[in-house]
Formats: C-alpha cells, sequence, structure tokens
C-alpha cells in the first residue's frame, strides 16, 4: 500500500519560523537604524506688544500750567517732587501725577492738555508738540491748529496715536483695555502689529496687541472747562500817545462831509411833548436842574 504524500503546511511554519529566527543584515554588519526626524512644534505666537512713553532727551518746555484744582506735582528723574500752581512751567523727563478729584491742565502752545484725577502722565517733545503717555487716569488733548501741523503724540501700555488738529481723549485704568475717542478730527491709531484712523465720533478700546472693540463716542470724561482756571492780568499801558489812537479816514464815511441841513423830527427836541400821544413832557430821570436835563433850555452857543 503506497504511502500518502506529506501536507505542505507544516513546512511553511517552520519557514517562516527560521525567517523570524534569522538577523536582518543591518544587525548583524551591526549598524544601527536612523531615527526618525522628530516632528517640529508650531513656534509660539510673538508676546503682545507694551508700549512705553518717549525716550527723555534733554528738558525741553512742553507746556505751563493754567489750571489747576487739588493737589498735583510733577517728577524728575534725581529731583524731588514739585508741586504744580498756575504759570509753573512743564518740562520734558517730567511726569504729572495728580491726587484723587484732583485735576490740571495745560498750555503746549496752542494745544490744551487737561488731566484727570488719579493720573499719572508722562512728558516727552516740546511745546506745540507734546509727546504724552499716559500711565493712569485721563488725558484730553485739544489741538487748536490746523490739520497738517506738528502732531500730538498720545500713548498709552495698549496703544499709540498720533493727531493733528484734533480733540482727543485717552483714558487707561490699572486693568482693562484702554480707550481712545475722537470728538473732532481723526487720529492715526496703532494698536500691536495693525494700524487704522479714528474719525470724529468713535472709540476705540486695546488690549493686550489688538482691538478689543469699536463704539460711537460718548460724553467725554474730561469737559472742555477745567477747574480752578488761573486769573490773567492784563497790564494797562497809561503812557499812550495820541498817534499810539488811528483816528478813522477822512473818507471813512461815504460823502462824509459835515452837513447843516440834516432834517430834525419836532419830537426830537426835549420837551416836545411827544410822550406816547399826550401832551406831558418826557420823564425827567434826573430831578438835578441843568443844561444837560431834558426840557431845560440853556442859552449860549
Amino acid at each position: 500500500m503506497a504511502s500518502a504524500a506529506p501536507h505542505p503546511l507544516p513546512l511553511l511554519a517552520i519557514a517562516l519560523a527560521a525567517s523570524l529566527i534569522v538577523p536582518s543584515p543591518a544587525f548583524c554588519d551591526g549598524a544601527v537604524e536612523p531615527t526618525p526626524p522628530p516632528v517640529s512644534a508650531a513656534p509660539p505666537p510673538p508676546a503682545p506688544r507694551a508700549y512705553a512713553p518717549a525716550a527723555c532727551v534733554g528738558d525741553a518746555k512742553v507746556g505751563v500750567v493754567v489750571a489747576v484744582s487739588g493737589a498735583a506735582h510733577a517728577e524728575a528723574p534725581g529731583q524731588p517732587p514739585r508741586s504744580l500752581a498756575c504759570d509753573a512751567v512743564l518740562n520734558a523727563c517730567e511726569e504729572i501725577v495728580t491726587a484723587p478729584g484732583a485735576s490740571l491742565a495745560f498750555l503746549s502752545g496752542d494745544v490744551l492738555v487737561r488731566v484727570g484725577g488719579d493720573a499719572r502722565v508722562t512728558l516727552a517733545g516740546t511745546e506745540q508738540a507734546p509727546d504724552l503717555f499716559v500711565q493712569r487716569g485721563a488725558l484730553r488733548s485739544t489741538d487748536g491748529r490746523s490739520v497738517g501741523a506738528a502732531p500730538v503724540q498720545l500713548g498709552s501700555r495698549d496703544l499709540a496715536a498720533s493727531a493733528s488738529g484734533a480733540d482727543a481723549e485717552l483714558e487707561t485704568k490699572q486693568a482693562g483695555p484702554s480707550r481712545l475717542c475722537a470728538y473732532a478730527g481723526s487720529a492715526a491709531v496703532e494698536v500691536g502689529a495693525t494700524s487704522r484712523s479714528l474719525r470724529a465720533g468713535e472709540c476705540l478700546a486695546a488690549e493686550g496687541g489688538g482691538v478689543a472693540s469699536f463704539a460711537a463716542a460718548g460724553e467725554p470724561t474730561l469737559g472742555l472747562g477745567a477747574a480752578g482756571f488761573c486769573e490773567f492780568e492784563v497790564a494797562l499801558d497809561d503812557s499812550l500817545a495820541p498817534g499810539d489812537v488811528a483816528a478813522p479816514p477822512l473818507d471813512f464815511f461815504p460823502a462824509g462831509g459835515v452837513g447843516d441841513d440834516v432834517p430834525r423830527d419836532p419830537c426830537d427836541e426835549p420837551g416836545a411833548g411827544c410822550n406816547g400821544g399826550h401832551n406831558d413832557l418826557f420823564d425827567d430821570p434826573d430831578p438835578e436842574t441843568g443844561c444837560d436835563s431834558p426840557g431845560v433850555e440853556c442859552g449860549g452857543d
């Protein structure tokens, strides 16, 4: 009786096991397989830009105090604080500090600047072109010049603005966004990596390198007036010569000759009795008699 042929499945299993036992040529040669490169992580986002006061150079005059109410003083590097009063000069590299409830206003050329209470403002720039950095509190700048003049620089930790011939208010608190409003004119505003124009009647709030909100401008925190405006004295010159007061030219009045034939209304004569159609004389406001009194006839030329 013939024997049956062996089944092929056991042979395949033995061959597969042998292939698993024999090491690969790379391992036999002592080579190490290369490690795959690591997956690079996305770069972190840039940190929000925090603005700072302008670099302080020199001590140029920035303005003169024209109003002060409550306690306010100026601080300069290496100097003791000095109290601010009317006519005090404000210089670059100084900081204005106001107490809660106080206020201060100063003129920088034709720019009127008002500072609210519990504020700290760093001064830079020059007169007519102030650079004002609000560390805290509210500040309003009203530029009486035309657009195109040297701009007023306004800044806080969240934004930087430039305005010429504009009325703008910037407010910054210890926490929360900085708010800039334009009430007249416009301002160029930089927030982080973006720039935009703020038109009259608009407000912008910025925080953390971005714009937090836009809104219509409401009532400003600081009004046009300021408490404690300084008194101004005008000196009268008592040495005027006749030539200092110019008379109008002779031809100022059309056909300006003196006429003696101008008709006169009879009621213009004192004592004419034209008092509302009655025959009474005009009331005499002066009980004293004399040539200057109504109804009194005096002779002479």
